[in-house]
């Protein structure tokens, strides 16, 4: 099993544990080994599928096959069959199951397809859910439904959404377990979004819930998240000891996840303490074998920063180059792979519409035919009842219809917005970069991109706090909007760095922009209230010269700014 097949089954894995516990308590069977194989299928997978393989199907009958059915799919899941536990799923979710076998196969379905990125199963287990929520009576298998929720609004990185869905079910009375993980699910978006509402409180506050819960992996997730919290504000001591203090329970959870995580973590804080030595150690274990992947996630691009930087400081300049070289695929890749996730998303939202538009349209249409067959039969005064009555279904469903729109409407805006900055955010942008770079090509006109960084910006953090340091990100992106042109588009590629992209724009064009973008950001100095020194690297990339490809063009930009950085810092190069 390769490395992002075996993170994959992970994640799902973990999903589905999270968003599926509830039915442990809804599953009665009058089969004790049934039962057992059932109750035990995450704990002790192994002794499970023993018993499991032990038992005649043709001798059930009722809920105990159905339960029979439902764990054979989980017990798929866990060896790593993702197709055939797919498939046993979807017959799960058939009416000639009952209602609580249905709706957690859903669950289970939502979850797989997320990590899969089959969005329009995906988005078509969550409507399920969504439609039918209001109808569970049992607590804890709406907790589970609330949880897939989240769980689904994760995946698509609508931390927002996390947030403000989290947040309308905390205060409710709701089990333990489900009240640690809901907090477990808020950390990690705020920490994310960098929210400013979050504090000691609330961690202390998840803790003392998943302590109580004895929810292992729940409490790891917090206390990662927390060490990156600390790490954000720029207190390092404090989050290389919450580091330190659970490095041996995360390694004890063999989640790849979770681990390349707290890794990469582990090797930036190491190579601010200048131990080397120990960050090059956590980097690798971080990028392991597949140093060739065509795919990485976050953990990769800072485990390749931390071992360049490591390389210049030692003064081993080719080898920095080639590791910086690493990092620039890594970081292209990354925002590739979520250039084209949106994309999907966004064509997944767009086909489900449509489905339920035309599923709507039929039902009225129905409603229409039946009328009319009424009409026939009944007499000249209740016409005008029937009439009232479809009046009355046509409006709902248009009502329907409209909040529906809207409502993709909104997730759409919330997706394509740096909370901070008040840009494009970075998949929105490498989205939007992609289509004006196609369009570029298809017109034979030159485009161009800039990429730029603050100069410096984690002496900033450090030195004045994270206020100041969201303070300085947002005049950054002020002074270079000045810059810029009507027709360019800007977007935050994440923590200090930022694009630009430049329809109809040639490289002396570029060049300029570049130009005055710098002299802007430097300009903010000249302010007496500004506390901090503020300036910015740039790198330029255009098409024809390299070639009409996102990723072609951020990587030669990207390598520009690296040596801008490298000549001296708040300078241009191309």
């Amino acid at each position: 099993m390769n490395s992002i097949f075996k993170w994959i089954t992970c994640f799902i894995l973990l999903q589905v544990s999270l968003s599926t516990f509830s039915l442990l308590y809804a599953a009665q069977s009058s089969n004790s080994t049934l039962e057992e194989a059932y109750k035990i299928r995450s704990s002790n997978p192994q002794k499970s599928k023993q018993l499991f393989n032990s038992l005649d199907k043709a001798s059930l009958s009722g809920e105990d096959l159905e339960l029979y059915d439902y764990t054979a799919a989980y017990l798929k899941l866990v060896a790593g069959d993702l197709l055939a536990a797919t498939e046993d799923y979807k017959k799960l979710t058939s009416n000639d199951y009952s209602f609580k076998y249905r709706f957690q196969s859903h669950g289970a379905l939502a979850a797989i397809n997320a990590a899969t990125q089959n969005w329009a199963g995906a988005f078509e287990s969550m409507d399920f859910i969504t439609e039918h929520i209001d109808s569970v009576e049992d607590p804890e298998v709406k907790e589970q439904a609330h949880n897939a929720i989240i769980n689904f609004y994760n995946s698509i990185d609508e931390k927002d959404t996390v947030i403000s869905y989290g947040n309308s079910l905390i205060k409710g009375k709701h089990s333990t377990r489900f009240t640690c993980l809901l907090h477990m699910q808020l950390i990690v978006a705020l920490v994310s979004t960098q929210d400013k509402s979050l504090s000691e409180e609330r961690f202390n506050e998840a803790i003392r819930f998943c302590e109580k819960a004895k929810e292992h992996i729940g409490l790891i997730a917090i206390y990662t998240h927390y060490a990156t919290y600390l790490y954000d504000k720029g207190e390092i001591d404090a989050a290389f000891e919450v580091l330190q203090e659970h490095l041996e329970a995360v390694e004890s959870t063999e989640y790849p996840p979770l681990l390349e995580e707290y890794y990469a973590l582990l090797s930036k804080i190491y190579f601010l303490r200048n131990e080397y030595e120990k960050a090059q150690e956590y980097a690798y274990k971080v990028i392991g074998e597949d140093k060739d992947a065509d795919y990485a996630v976050i953990s990769d691009i800072d485990a390749y920063e931390v071992l360049y930087k490591i390389a210049e400081e030692q003064q081993n300049y080719e080898q920095a180059l080639a590791l910086h070289k690493a990092y620039a695929k890594a970081k292209s890749l990354n925002l590739s792979s979520m250039n084209t996730k949106m994309l999907n998303i966004h064509k997944a939202q767009q086909d489900n519409l449509i489905k339920s538009n035309q599923i709507s349209l039929l039902d009225a249409e129905n409603s229409l035919l039946k009328a009319k067959a009424q009409l026939t039969q009944q007499e000249t005064y209740k016409r005008k009842l029937i009439y009232f009555a479809l009046f009355m279904v046509l409006l709902v469903v248009t009502f329907w219809l409209y909040k529906k729109r809207s409502h993709y409407v909104e997730l759409e805006k919330i997706s394509q917005k740096d909370g901070l900055t008040g840009i494009a955010n970075r998949t929105f942008f490498t989205t939007t970069a992609a289509n004006y770079i196609q369009e570029a090509e298809q017109l034979s006109t030159p485009i161009s991109l800039i990429i730029f960084d603050l100069d410096d910006f984690k002496n900033i953090n450090d030195t004045h706090g994270h206020q100041i340091g969201d303070q300085a990100l947002q005049k950054a992106v002020n002074a270079a909007q000045k810059g810029c042109r009507a027709e360019d588009f800007i977007g935050r590629l994440g923590g200090e760095e930022f694009g630009i992209i430049m329809p109809g724009c040639n490289i002396e064009q570029a060049l300029k922009v570049a130009e005055r973008c710098r002299k802007e950001i430097e300009l903010t100095n000249q302010s007496a209230e500004q506390v901090f020194t503020l300036t910015a690297s740039f790198g330029i990339a255009n098409a024809p010269i390299q070639a009409y490809d996102f990723e072609t063009l951020f990587e030669v930009a990207d390598k520009a700014l690296y040596q801008s950085k490298d000549l001296g810092k708040n300078r241009i190069n191309s």
